[in-house]
């Protein structure tokens, strides 16, 4: 064990004795915030050091001088990790969570029955992951998760990490340590260096980072060593292994234990974590822990806590599944949500004709982006809350793609006098000037060749749920609107498809991509056009009813229920001739959205039927998954860890459930992936629908 009476006896002349002194000094100063002597000093014996490493000519592995930066990487190695890097199964509920630990408990306490159950609790860290490799006690090498089998090895940067002891030899009075030990943590940045690295951008006029674990993850992976070390990341271990099983186990029994021996050797870790064998203890626990971390006073970012099994052997006994282990679940937090100011309203037209608010917002950080506009949805939602121009207001994502303003920030209104004008809710459509007219609790414009509901029905139709055209966003089509007269589907396919098929030329132009190169103007190459042309001629042989029927911009009526209807009549001809009682008898098809089928303006469509296109218009059902959810009706709210955001309603419905986009009564279960809905959560405990996540509803169904 290396003390301060070592330290007071260094030679400044020898390498090996200034080297060890000034690395017990560094972790005395960044870990223990203990100097044991001045910057002045410690800067002084620094450059000593460095100066003895050039005349040698050799640097030890646990030298100081390494967290300043060596020569620049010309990339990363891949390293395969002695131990997969699994990720941890989130749950957003108390409930969910209480369900697991009652699960876990019973299933100890049936084989080990004399053992005392326990589980300890730590913060969910929102950085990035990372593997320490010490060889005999001289950190060798630093991987990042990667693809959990093999990640990307960043030791050079790693040893720039202040807190991150190069050698365990002389750290502590720890065990004799194996001749592999592994330390598993989270690369952070903490505020004060975000703040640091942000005003340093702003002033160089460069964007800054949205959050602190892009700042991290920017900065651990830079090829220059010396970036990351002015960066000022830290890293917090949570874990650690060793190959050597039976010193593991008698040196590490409990995860208990094993942070205790992380803080022995000189880790940062999260000091507060407990054993706690009584589950309502835990849970109040937990419960502080979220105070704490409500009220920013933590360092660094965390979206939840990690809970788990206490004893190791317990651990091994519950084991892995594929991907996650069985011993631990992280307890999400819902999406906290952000006061901002609102400083105007912008009204936007819909394909549909739907005049939406938007709320203009000061820039805040959501959820890992920047947010400067929201949904207000509707005028009503306005009223119901309140919501002026110039007051502060809550925002939140909470796992939806839309940030949606929540409610007045009533405390900052009044400590802030804040002066506030009404939102005025338009007369007229704020694109082409028609006078609106309510539709329930909406305000429509009826206006079918209204500019901005033209673009967007071309939007929506060129979409990856439709003929998924790809380079024609809203920018393009604007310029195909104003330069080309394409104004409906039918202009689309008669200037791209038609017309390029009869064009025989003329004296300016002599093809028809120098023709549209011409009308489009500045902006539109030659292999731009070429791929307009390609992407829009494609997409006739690329067709399928359940794309045409979702795309014809009918309100209500999307990619599911597309699907739905042609599988029910088969072919397009019968779509465009069915009747009211015929739609009615569909499952999920009422009066409402009938109404709106049966009253489409579909003109501007007549293309797909007509025989100017050759498009297969019946529909070929794909064969069934399966039927283990045949009568069960089932919400979907988050991220997939398996399926891609337009797959998933597609492998539910092929495995006969009946999938739907909003919670209900009638709902039987809403399946959770990473991030849910929180309004979707809250509405299915209120309506006493089950919450489960993504995996156990496939263990449980056996998909």
């Amino acid at each position: 064990m290396y003390t301060i009476e070592d330290f007071n006896r260094r030679d400044t002349s020898d390498q090996a004795s200034l080297t060890e002194a000034l690395a017990w000094a560094s972790m005395k100063y960044y870990v223990e915030n203990d100097p044991p002597m001045s910057d002045f000093e410690f800067d002084m014996e620094f450059k000593q050091l460095q100066r003895l490493e050039q005349e040698s000519g050799i640097v030890l592995p646990n030298s100081p001088t390494q967290r300043v930066g060596s020569d620049i990487q010309g990339g990363f190695e891949k390293h395969r990790h002695i131990i997969p890097m699994q990720s941890i199964e989130n749950v957003y509920t108390d409930g969910e969570l209480q369900e697991w630990l009652a699960s876990t408990s019973r299933q100890l306490r049936t084989a080990f029955p004399s053992d005392e159950i326990s589980f300890t609790y730590e913060p969910k860290y929102d950085g990035l992951s990372i593997s320490l490799i010490y060889t005999d006690g001289m950190l060798t090498d630093a991987v990042t998760r990667g693809n959990q089998l093999e990640g990307e090895s960043v030791l050079a940067n790693v040893r720039t990490i202040r807190n991150v002891p190069l050698s365990l030899v002389s750290l502590a009075d720890a065990p004799a340590l194996p001749h592999i030990f592994e330390v598993r943590g989270e690369v952070l940045m903490p505020q004060s260096s975000f703040d640091r690295l942000n005003a340093e951008k702003a002033a160089n006029g460069e964007k800054p980072f949205a959050n602190k674990r892009n700042a991290a993850s920017g900065s651990l992976k830079q090829l220059d060593p010396k970036v990351t070390a002015r960066r000022g990341l830290i890293v917090n271990a949570y874990a650690a292994y060793s190959t050597d099983e039976e010193w593991q186990r008698t040196q590490m029994p409990s995860q208990e234990a094993t942070l205790a021996l992380l803080d022995r050797l000189g880790f940062s870790h999260y000091a507060k974590s407990a054993a706690f064998s009584d589950v309502e203890a835990l849970s109040n626990a937990i419960d502080r822990f979220n105070e704490i971390r409500t009220s920013h006073q933590l360092p660094y970012d965390c979206d939840g806590v990690v809970v788990k099994v206490n004893l190791r052997r317990h651990q091994e006994f519950l084991g892995l599944n594929t991907t996650f282990p069985n011993w631990c679940k992280a307890r999400k937090f819902p999406q906290e949500a952000q006061s901002t100011l609102i400083r105007g309203v912008t009204f936007q037209v819909g394909m549909t004709g739907h005049v939406t608010p938007v709320a203009e917002l000061d820039p805040t950080a959501i959820s890992g982006s920047i947010v400067s506009r929201a949904t207000l949805n509707n005028e009503s939602y306005i009223r119901q809350l309140g919501l002026t121009i110039g007051s502060y207001v809550f925002v939140q994502k909470a796992g939806e793609v839309i940030p949606q303003v929540t409610g007045l920030d009533d405390a900052r209104n009044a400590a802030e006098a804040v002066e506030t004008s009404a939102i005025t809710f338009p007369t007229t459509c704020p694109c082409c000037g028609t006078a609106l007219e309510r539709k329930g609790e909406y305000w429509i414009c009826p206006n079918h060749h209204c500019r901005e509901q033209a673009i967007q029905r071309l939007e929506y139709w060129c979409g990856k749920d439709c003929a998924n055209i790809k380079g024609l966003g809203p920018e393009v089509l604007a310029d195909l609107y104003d330069r080309l007269d394409v104004a409906s589907v039918n202009d689309l396919y008669r200037v791209f498809v038609a017309d390029a098929k009869s064009f025989e030329g003329d004296i300016f132009c002599a093809s028809y991509a120098d023709f549209l190169q011409e009308k489009l103007g500045d902006g539109y190459a030659e292999k731009k056009i070429a791929q307009m042309l390609d992407g829009v001629q494609q997409s006739v042989q690329t067709l399928t009813l359940d794309r045409i029927i979702g795309g014809l911009g009918i309100d209500g009526v999307g990619k599911i229920t597309g699907k739905q209807l042609a599988e029910h009549f088969g072919s397009l001809d019968a779509f465009r001739h069915a009747t009211l009682d015929e739609l009615l008898l569909i499952d999920g098809i009422g009066e409402i959205m009938a109404k709106n089928i049966l009253e489409a303006d579909l003109s501007d469509y007549s293309c797909l039927w007509d025989g100017t296109l050759a498009i297969n218009t019946t529909y070929q059902a794909a064969e069934k998954l399966g039927t283990s959810l045949d009568g069960l009706t089932i919400i979907f709210t988050g991220t997939s860890y398996r399926f891609k955001r337009d797959e998933i309603k597609d492998f539910f419905i092929g495995h006969g459930a009946k999938y739907v986009g909003s919670v209900s009564g009638k709902v039987n279960y809403v399946v959770t992936g990473d991030a849910p809905g929180q309004n979707k959560l809250d509405k299915a405990r209120q309506l006493g629908v089950e919450v489960i996540g993504e995996r156990e509803f496939y263990e449980r169904f056996g998909l």
